[in-house]
């Protein structure tokens, strides 16, 4: 499944990276959402955005909306999806006088109604998260969020009961069940520091591993992805420039990726990474590789791409 990342390079330019991994063969494409946009969430309710967003996503089959995996918005917020399932409590029905979205919906209204992660903080107790199913979906998708901005700051979003709240990512790293506590302590009982939190500590055992040499952790499951990610972002020096910052991200990236297999292809079990995107949210410039082709497609939220460009636009998967 989905591995994540924040990271800042020595230039000072903050970075979003990701993995896409899903079982839906629906092409998923780099997506233009534009100010003043009017979508239709899986509650048949209309919002309208107020900033442009640039990022991963694919258009419903059944109705008029985009659904993001990701993105970045034209104030340097960033959110992604990943998946937690077993863990989140969804409303069963709307409640009156908040602002109800299905999990589906819940990207468009971050990136799309807010500048900064102290807006959304501030929101969130406003929200309800209702169980619906996103237009011709089969199910509804268990998500928590990876958040960032261009303070540098990581926050984790995890819907498991109670108002909605949002918890700093020390670790800055993010993959999918379990919750990122149970992450936490994981990574340091695999580097053998004690306690439950990231810490200097937990820093310097992961600089010691990568320094000797040894191998990380493989394989599909979730829990191994996120101490792989973990161990090499904060074991490996601090890198110099921007550029390489990108094709580094991008090979720690290729490192997670879960592999298609052509004679699996339409059972709904096989997940697979459709997509590997980065962000660099100083820039707001996108870079999304697709496994077909591993072409690199690379765009910029440009100022003039957000004030004079007023409809969504999906560019070419391929």
């Amino acid at each position: 499944m989905c591995t994540s990342l924040t990271y800042t390079a020595a230039t000072g330019h903050h970075f979003f990276g990701r993995t896409m991994d899903f079982p839906t063969t629906t092409p998923w494409r780099p997506v233009f959402l534009p100010r003043h946009y009017s979508w239709q969430t899986a509650l048949n309710t209309t919002r309208t955005t107020r900033y442009a967003l640039l990022g991963g996503g694919r258009i419903s089959a059944d109705f008029s909306a985009y659904l993001m995996a990701d993105g970045v918005n034209e104030n340097g917020l960033t959110c992604a999806e990943l998946y937690l399932p077993g863990a989140v409590d969804y409303a069963d029905d709307p409640v009156p006088g908040q602002t109800n979205l299905t999990p589906q919906d819940f990207i468009n209204w971050v990136l799309g109604e807010h500048a900064t992660l102290a807006e959304v903080v501030a929101d969130l107790p406003r929200v309800t998260l209702v169980g619906r199913k996103w237009g011709a979906d089969k199910y509804v998708y268990p998500f928590h969020w990876i958040l960032s901005d261009r303070s540098g700051q990581t926050l984790v979003i995890e819907p498991t009961g109670g108002p909605l709240t949002a918890e700093p990512d020390a670790a800055a790293v993010l993959t999918n069940t379990p919750v990122l506590a149970t992450h936490l302590q994981n990574l340091n009982d695999f580097l053998g520091v004690p306690g439950t939190d990231f810490t200097p500590a937990t820093i310097t055992a992961a600089q010691s591993y990568i320094a000797s040499g040894a191998p990380l952790p493989t394989g599909p499951v979730p829990t191994r992805r996120f101490i792989h990610m973990a161990v090499q972002r904060w074991g490996t020096p601090t890198i110099a420039t921007t550029d390489a910052t990108v094709t580094q991200l991008f090979d720690w990236l290729a490192a997670v990726i879960l592999p298609y297999d052509p004679a699996r292809r339409n059972q709904g079990n096989h997940n697979y990474t459709h997509y590997r995107g980065i962000i660099d949210l100083t820039r707001l410039t996108y870079f999304f590789m697709s496994r077909t082709t591993n072409r690199l497609q690379q765009i910029t939220l440009a100022p003039e791409m957000a004030a004079h460009r007023h409809f969504p636009h999906a560019y070419p998967a391929d």
